[in-house]
């Protein structure tokens, strides 16, 4: 079962091997949990050799790290709704039903809790999130093409506007992710060095005056 370096082809074996990989661990952290997870469980799950699984992920928290970032992408696909208010309160809805699961709460307690001293667990958890703000800066780079936002908008920092209230609530306080929390995040991300001003401004141009 052992693969030969160099053999495969991009999007054959190597591809479908790395898909069952993430899903079978995936599989194991959501209805097992963090601790139980093992790379020799892994590969059994995958039908891969265990050489395989180390081959790309050198440690568990490498493997984990990338299987929650293809459960988020698969499952909080980047939105496009045509503006930057609309695309920010679907992305926001995504992220909330994707984290309101009570599996996937209890493996986001397990990730963050995890030695932060620990440099190969820091290098997991920078790719993690590297990978979920990559994806979303699609958002602000549209607003930008539109006149919505200003060319110097940090993605980064935008993003966290909008998702920092979210994750704070699973993480530490554990109330509710409700509508309210969605309109207020929206709110914040949007004010955000003016931008629900700007917005606003370039709407009243855009409109007819109501004294004709």
């Amino acid at each position: 079962m052992t693969e030969k370096p160099g053999r495969q082809r991009p999007g054959g074996r190597t591809a479908r091997n790395r898909e069952n990989v993430l899903r079978a661990t995936a599989d194991l952290l959501l209805s097992e949990g963090y601790e139980q997870l093992t790379i020799a469980r892994v590969a059994a799950a995958a039908e891969v050799a265990e050489t395989t699984v180390y081959r790309r992920w050198p440690s568990k928290v490498h493997l984990v790290a990338d299987a929650l970032s293809e459960l988020a992408r698969v499952e909080n696909p980047i939105p496009d709704t045509g503006t930057l208010e609309g695309d920010l309160r679907a992305l926001l809805n995504q992220v909330i039903t994707l984290v309101e699961r009570p599996e996937v709460q209890r493996v986001i307690l397990t990730v963050v809790s995890l030695a932060a001293g620990d440099d190969e667990v820091v290098r997991a958890k920078d790719a993690f999130w590297e990978a979920r703000f990559a994806g979303a800066t699609d958002i602000v780079n549209r607003a930008v093409a539109r006149g919505e936002l200003p060319p110097d908008t940090d993605p980064y920092e935008l993003i966290e506007d909008l998702a920092a209230p979210a994750y704070f609530r699973v993480l530490i306080t554990g109330r509710p992710l409700d509508s309210r929390l969605v309109d207020r995040s929206v709110a914040l991300a949007l004010n955000r060095q003016g931008i629900r001003d700007a917005a606003a401004g370039s709407d009243r141009r855009a409109s007819p005056s109501v004294d004709g």
